[in-house]
């Protein structure tokens, strides 16, 4: 356990001074701030993808493909479940209610602290740390959803998502499915999507990615990147041959048309004409409960679909 934090504690060094240098270099040459955040960010990335593929990948060296089964319905996994003291924010009430809409042939069961554990089988240290709050919901969540479809297969959808839409049949289809970052994020450190997950049972890249996943959490008490998760997946289809070609396989699709309501444009005056457009873009939109107190939503986006547009 030791050793491994001082593994961690020399990368998470490693990339500070590196991303100093290339700010410092940057700042000397006069060059567009910008292009030096996001190649700052990037070589960020690719070193914590690097440390992952190091330290995790062996545990994947011997893991079979298993036999790809359907269980019949299959289920679409969610998981919400309130602090004390709070109650669900209306967008997230009425982006459960779309998704009980669009499930089409699926089943749907959104869990919680209570139940998830009735379908999971996530090692006792995970929950350990998880009780203990060294584990985040976030990243706890991150976990949950790859032991689901390992489990059971199916498709998490994170419970912020708003459907607008049944899952397209050529993404049902696929063994294993994931959204990659593009343009509109402006940010492709992350390299992947991982608020929507499409496994099989028995998928080999759903096992793998999540074997080096809770092998990180036996010796740790606390995440080394917010992306991690994400950048796990990375290091799995950039270094294992096995993982690697399964991924060029699966269809390689921007996660731009998720992003329509990114930002600042959930609080945009509503105009129906573009919700049209907007509901076009992909079979659902990433939302965010996580706005601005002091602020008159009368008329807006996050309004509107708080309120249950169709």
């Amino acid at each position: 356990m030791v050793s491994m934090n001082c593994s961690r504690k020399i990368t998470k060094l490693h990339i500070k001074i590196s991303v100093f240098i290339i700010r410092f270099k940057g700042w000397l040459q006069g060059r567009d701030r910008k292009k030096t955040k996001l190649q700052s960010e990037l070589l960020k990335a690719e070193l914590w993808t690097d440390y992952y593929a190091r330290k995790y990948l062996f545990v994947t060296e011997n893991l079979e493909q298993k036999e790809i089964t359907v269980e019949a319905p299959e289920t679409i996994w969610q998981f919400w479940d309130n602090p004390v003291g709070r109650t669900t924010p209306e967008i997230v009430k009425s982006s459960l209610k779309t998704v009980h809409k669009f499930k089409g042939n699926f089943d749907l069961k959104v869990l919680d602290k209570s139940t998830f554990g009735n379908y999971s089988d996530l090692p006792a240290y995970v929950l350990d740390k998880f009780n203990k709050g060294q584990i985040g919901y976030a990243h706890f969540s991150d976990l949950l959803r790859l032991n689901l479809l390992k489990n059971h297969g199916g498709i998490w959808l994170d419970a912020t998502a708003y459907m607008t839409d049944f899952v397209p049949a050529y993404i049902v289809e696929e063994d294993f499915f994931v959204l990659l970052t593009d343009k509109l994020t402006q940010y492709p450190y992350s390299f992947m999507q991982n608020c929507f997950i499409r496994a099989k049972k028995g998928s080999f890249l759903c096992d793998a990615w999540y074997q080096m996943c809770i092998e990180y959490w036996k010796d740790e008490t606390e995440i080394s990147d917010y992306f991690q998760h994400q950048l796990m997946f990375k290091a799995l289809i950039s270094n294992q041959s096995k993982g690697k070609a399964l991924f060029k396989l699966m269809p390689q699709i921007s996660e731009d048309g998720i992003h329509q309501l990114e930002g600042d444009n959930l609080l945009k005056k509503f105009e129906a004409s573009e919700w049209e457009r907007i509901k076009k873009a992909f079979f659902f939109q990433k939302t965010t409960y996580k706005v601005p107190v002091a602020f008159d939503y009368s008329g807006t986006y996050f309004a509107e679909l708080s309120k249950g547009r169709a």
